[in-house]
C-alpha cells in the first residue's frame, strides 16, 4: 500500500505540468487525463471479474504494476496528444487495479473470520491505507525537493528538468510487482467456513436484501460520480495554477503532500469511527466539504494561500479513500466483492474521464477560477444527492443519534436517514439500517 500511492507522489504533482512543457494546450491536457482514465470502463470491469473467477489478485496486480512502470517510463519519449493519451491510459488502469485489487484484499482478510469481524472493515482498510498516504508525503516532497536542486536558485523549468521523474519514479512500481508476488490473498473458502462457524455466511445474509443493497449502491456511484468529476476536472490543473501563482516545484509538491498529509492523520481515526458511528455521517461529511474546498481555491493570491485550502483534502479524502471502500464492501458478497470494487474502479474513471476533458475546456475559455466555481456547483448536486437518496450501508453499527442530546436529534438524523425518505416520514426517527425498519429498501 506504501508503495501503490507512493507512486502518485511524482505523477500527481507534475504530470499536467509535464504536458503543458511538452506543448501541449490545457484543452488537450484535459484529454489526455479523461480519455486515458476513461479506459477504466473498459479494462476495470473486465480486471474485477477474471479476479472473481480466479479467485486470486496477485498475477493480476503483478502484470499491472509492470504496465504501469513501463507506461510511466516510455513518458520521455512521448512527443504526441496520442502517444500521452495510450500511455496515460496504461499507466493510470495500472494504478487503478492495484489500489482496487488492495481493498477487495483488505476485505477477505477482515471479513473471513467470519461477520463479527467484517464489522471492523472501515478501521481495518484505513489502517493500511494511510501507509499509502505516508508514501505519497515522503516521495512528493523528495521529488520536489530533487528537481530544486536541479533547477537552482535562478533556473527555469522545463521538460528537461522533470525528465527524471519518469526516469526513475517508475522504479516504483517495479518494487511493488516484487512485494505483490508476496501479499496475502486469501481465498473465498476461508471466508465461508470461518463465517459457518458463527451460525450463518455473509454470503447469506446479503442475499436476503440483495436487490436493496444494489439500488443504494447505484444512489451511491451516482453521487460518487459527481464529486470524483468535481475533483478531477479541478485538481488536474492545480499545479498549473499554483505554477501562475509563482510557485517553485518544491512548492507544487509541498502543497500537493500538505493535504495528504492531513489526510493521513484524519483517516487513523475515521475508519474506526465509521465502524461505530456508521459510514453515512463520515461521507456526509467528505461531500459537503468538497464543494467549499473548490471555492476557496478561488480567491488565492499565493501558493501559501493554496497550501491552506489543500489541508481541506485530508477532509475530503481521508474520508472518502477509506470509508467509500468500506462502504461498498457492506454491500456485497464475497463471491462478487472483486467486480463490485470495480465498480466504484469504474465509476472513478468515467467521472475522471469526463472531469478533466470538461475542466481542460473551460480551463482553456474561461480559466482556471471559473473552472474551479463550476466544479464547485458539480460538487454541491452531487452532495445533495447523497443526501437525498444513499442509505446506511453498516447496520451493525451504534447510531449516532441515538446516544447523542436529544435536541440535536433532528440534525443528527439527517446524517442517517435520507431526506427523500424523511420527507415522506416527518415523524420517523427508527434506525435506518438494511433490515425491514426501512421502507425505502
Amino acid at each position: 500500500m506504501f508503495l501503490c500511492v507512493a507512486a502518485f507522489g511524482f505523477l500527481e504533482p507534475f504530470v499536467s505540468l509535464y504536458l503543458e512543457l511538452s506543448g501541449l494546450k490545457r484543452s488537450q491536457i484535459g484529454l489526455v487525463t479523461g480519455i486515458g482514465t476513461g479506459m477504466a470502463l473498459l479494462i476495470q470491469p473486465l480486471l474485477g471479474r477474471l479476479s472473481d473467477r480466479l479467485d486470486a489478485r496477485r498475477p493480476l496486480m503483478f502484470g499491472a504494476a509492470l504496465m504501469a512502470g513501463i507506461a510511466y517510463l516510455l513518458y520521455r519519449e512521448a512527443d504526441s496528444l496520442v502517444g500521452f493519451i495510450l500511455l496515460t491510459a496504461l499507466g493510470i488502469n495500472g494504478i487503478m487495479y492495484l489500489n482496487t485489487a488492495a481493498a477487495v484484499l483488505v476485505g477477505r482478510m477482515v471479513s473471513r473470520e467470519g461477520p463479527s469481524s467484517a464489522r471492523g472493515g472501515g478501521g481495518t482498510f484505513a489502517a493500511y491505507r494511510v501507509w499509502g498516504s505516508i508514501g505519497y508525503v515522503v516521495v512528493s516532497l523528495l521529488a520536489g525537493w530533487l528537481l530544486s536542486r536541479g533547477i537552482g536558485a535562478r533556473g527555469t523549468v522545463s521538460r528537461a528538468t522533470i525528465d527524471p521523474l519518469f526516469l526513475y519514479g517508475p522504479l516504483l512500481f517495479v518494487l511493488v510487482a516484487i512485494v505483490v508476488l508476496f501479499v496475502p490473498d486469501p481465498k473465498k473458502a476461508g471466508v465461508s467456513a470461518a463465517a459457518a462457524e458463527e451460525g450463518g455466511t455473509i454470503d447469506a445474509e446479503h442475499a436476503r436484501d440483495a436487490g436493496a443493497c444494489d439500488r443504494n449502491l447505484q444512489r451511491f456511484l451516482r453521487a460518487y460520480f459527481l464529486y470524483i468529476f468535481a475533483f478531477t476536472g479541478s485538481s488536474a490543473f492545480l499545479s498549473l495554477y499554483l505554477k501562475s501563482l509563482g510557485a517553485t516545484p518544491l512548492w507544487i509538491t509541498g502543497v500537493f503532500a500538505a493535504g495528504v498529509f492531513c489526510e493521513a492523520v484524519v483517516m487513523l481515526q475515521v475508519g474506526r469511527l465509521s465502524d461505530r458511528f456508521g459510514r453515512r455521517p463520515l461521507l456526509a461529511v467528505a461531500f459537503a466539504f468538497m464543494p467549499i474546498r473548490l471555492l476557496l481555491y478561488i480567491p488565492a493570491t499565493g501558493p501559501l494561500w493554496v497550501l491552506g485550502v489543500q489541508t481541506i483534502h485530508g477532509i475530503n479524502f481521508g474520508i472518502m479513500a477509506a470509508v467509500a471502500v468500506a462502504f461498498v464492501n457492506d454491500l456485497c458478497a464475497e463471491e462478487s466483492r472483486g467486480a463490485t470494487q470495480a465498480r466504484l474502479a469504474g465509476t472513478a474513471g468515467l467521472a475522471a474521464a469526463c472531469g478533466p476533458a470538461a475542466g481542460g475546456w473551460l480551463a482553456q475559455r474561461f480559466g482556471i477560477p471559473v473552472t474551479f466555481g463550476l466544479m464547485a456547483c458539480v460538487a454541491a448536486a452531487g452532495l445533495g444527492l447523497f443526501l437525498w437518496k444513499v442509505r446506511e450501508s453498516h447496520a451493525a453499527s451504534d447510531r449516532l443519534y441515538r446516544h447523542g442530546p436529544a435536541f440535536l436529534r433532528p440534525v443528527l438524523g439527517v446524517l442517517y436517514i435520507p431526506l427523500g425518505w424523511l420527507s415522506r416520514h416527518p415523524r420517523l426517527r427508527r434506525e435506518p439500517g438494511r433490515g425491514t425498519s426501512d421502507p425505502a429498501g
